[in-house]
């Protein structure tokens, strides 16, 4: 409510408030309202329907969030149970949940905290199924906060973490809203029952709000991956484990090559991930100017990129935050070093908004429908179909000579901190990994007498394993592309001094190099690599470790995060560990009185009893 009132008091825009909700990062029942029922109504709303609610949302006189997922399904959103059927006598549509199945599950803010919903509901127009559609259905009572009539709310319970914020259930017994109720900028019911479906063009346009939210979270990543990169570098730089010699002083943890492995390619990576953040939405920026003229043909590769990467920046950010609270010892497995309540409140993000398994393979259905087409089109002789510029690389399919050829090369160490060698080896990657999905699915079609139908049937779901791999290696590849790109970008616009820059290279080159000896298999198995060069990846990491030791804590200061933000006795900006963990530890309730609250009742009892013999 204080952001509510500080953006009306000081006349903030929607932009402002957002960024003060991030400063604050206290999670609570208003996520979604930011974060989907806003987005959606001004995606999918008509000017009308913007009229009567929007004010109304952006003054917080309603709250929103918007329920799509139920017990039943989730990200396969032609099974959603929840119906709506018009009434064409009253003008009506009556939303029903017809089966324990359909109750909405999960959505932010529902259990105790919104007004109103996008309800995802499968449209029924004289009995015909029309899939889903968006609908603002009023929840409670704007007076009492009461559920109104035919509909069943509340909280869902206790979760793993993220518990500021009420998750919610959510029933409807023909609870009748006006047809004015579905978001009507694409698709249209008019009075008398008939349908206007959206043009063909942009038939798909109501994914144009999860591309959003997922852009969103690719954004985020970074945020709250840098986050645990800070508290862990700034740890390891002040604590010390074993002298090298009796009586000596025991030596920095963070110059441990072990430590240093574990932290600084996760610096590495928090960077990378902070910049394709800002990729995707400079992305997503073109695609809303291009929307709004009409024009939808960016929509496929837009979907598909932010499928990918909701799904590995997530993976990589979770996965992040655990190296570095283990990189912290015991102190790690304490709340007072802010990292294990970063993780609980971080990995929900694996799942919601898409599950990371199902997103990989819609990102790998597009990757294999337009290798498809390439070689479709070089096998008859046809031009090349025009490629987007994130899968443009598969071109080299049947290109002559598209890459240079490394595992031929005698390189040595400079020459892996070329951008054209580590492109040519990530983007080659990619294409064995291509290759081989495409000759799975059509192997599993021969072994299953089934069709190799792309993103469906027996032969697709057979090829499941090779299809998720294949999105990573293409998210890998986006992120080792954007953050060079980044780099340039800033060489040009003259603004980051020539030494910063070198430092953010050979952060970049560690970036790249480190995943590349972490994933050394996939590059020996597609011969990207000869395994003579093994050797090679293993001594460029290292080399690049030791020449941003001295960086590295500086790099996380650059970071910005105060201490406020960090809320961690061990990753403050002094360095002065140990007396503010003595401090915060004093502090805890649980010291309030020297007996603790189980004296008079338990432990006083048991310990001043009388007589007590000894049992043999």
């Amino acid at each position: 409510m204080g952001i509510r009132d500080l953006v009306r008091k000081e006349n903030l825009t929607y932009e402002d408030a957002m960024t003060i909700r991030k400063l604050v990062d206290l999670p609570g029942g208003f996520e979604l309202h930011y974060g989907m029922f806003l987005p959606t109504l001004i995606g999918q709303g008509t000017e009308e329907q913007l009229d009567a609610w929007l004010g109304q949302a952006l003054s917080m006189r309603i709250v929103g969030t918007y329920a799509q997922t139920e017990l039943g399904h989730g990200t396969f959103l032609r099974g959603l149970e929840t119906t709506a059927s018009f009434d064409k006598l009253t003008d009506e549509f009556v939303i029903d949940s017809p089966t324990p199945t359909a109750t909405k599950w999960w959505p932010g803010g529902l259990g105790k905290t919104a007004t109103h919903a996008v309800v995802m509901c499968r449209l029924f127009l004289d009995g015909k199924d029309l899939g889903p559609h968006p609908f603002v259905v009023q929840l409670r009572d704007l007076e009492t906060h009461l559920p109104v009539q035919g509909v069943e709310v509340g909280d869902i319970g206790p979760k793993m973490g993220y518990n500021g914020v009420d998750n919610g259930f959510l029933r409807f017994d023909r609870v009748r809203v006006p047809r004015a109720a579905l978001l009507s900028r694409y698709a249209k019911v008019d009075r008398d029952g008939r349908y206007a479906p959206p043009p063909k063009a942009n038939a798909k346009s109501s994914y144009a709000t999860m591309v959003v939210v997922r852009a969103d979270i690719v954004k985020y990543a970074g945020e709250v991956l840098s986050k645990a990169a800070t508290i862990a570098v700034r740890y390891n730089a002040v604590r010390r484990q074993t002298a090298p010699e009796p009586g000596g002083l025991e030596e920095i943890i963070l110059n441990y090559q072990q430590s240093a492995r574990n932290l600084i390619p996760t610096v590495a990576k928090s960077y990378a991930l902070i910049f394709m953040g800002q990729t995707m939405w400079d992305m997503y920026g073109r695609f809303e100017g291009q929307r709004d003229s009409g024009d939808f043909s960016a929509l496929p590769e837009l979907h598909a990129t932010s499928s990918c990467l909701k799904a590995l920046c997530t993976w990589v950010t979770t996965a992040g935050i655990e190296v570095c609270r283990q990189s912290c010892g015991g102190q790690g497995y304490s709340l007072l070093s802010g990292l294990p309540s970063l993780y609980t409140n971080y990995v929900q993000n694996l799942t919601w908004e898409g599950d990371n398994t199902i997103l990989c393979l819609q990102a790998a259905r597009y990757l294999v429908k337009q290798l498809h087409a390439i070689l479709a089109a070089h096998r008859g002789g046809r031009p090349q179909p025009e490629l987007a510029q994130t899968v443009a690389y598969l071109a080299g399919t049947v290109s002559d000579d598209p890459f240079l050829d490394v595992s031929r090369q005698d390189y040595e160490f400079h020459d892996l901190l070329s951008f054209e060698v580590l492109d040519s080896i990530m983007a080659q990657r990619c294409l064995f990994v291509a290759g081989q999905a495409l000759d799975n699915l059509e192997a599993n079609a021969r072994r299953l007498d089934a069709e190799p139908k792309i993103g469906e049937g027996a032969a697709w779901n057979a090829s499941h394993v090779i299809m998720v791999k294949l999105a990573k290696c293409h998210g890998w590849l986006l992120l080792h592309r954007s953050f060079h790109g980044k780099i340039e970008s800033l060489r040009k616009e003259g603004k980051v001094s020539d030494a910063s820059l070198r430092v953010l290279e050979s952060l970049y080159h560690l970036f790249t190099i480190s995943h590349i000896e972490d994933s050394l298999g996939d590059f020996l198995e597609g011969n990207v690599l000869a395994p003579s060069q093994s050797q090679l990846i293993h001594e460029a990491t290292q080399a690049l470790l030791l020449k941003l030791r001295p960086e590295v804590v500086c790099l996380v200061d650059a970071f910005a995060h105060d201490d406020y933000s960090l809320n961690s006795a061990i990753g403050a900006y002094d360095g002065d560990v140990y007396n503010r963990l003595y401090e915060m530890a004093k502090g805890s309730p649980f010291n309030d009185t020297q007996e603790g609250p189980a004296w008079d009742d338990l432990l006083k009892p048991f310990l001043t009893r009388r007589g007590r013999k000894a049992k043999l």
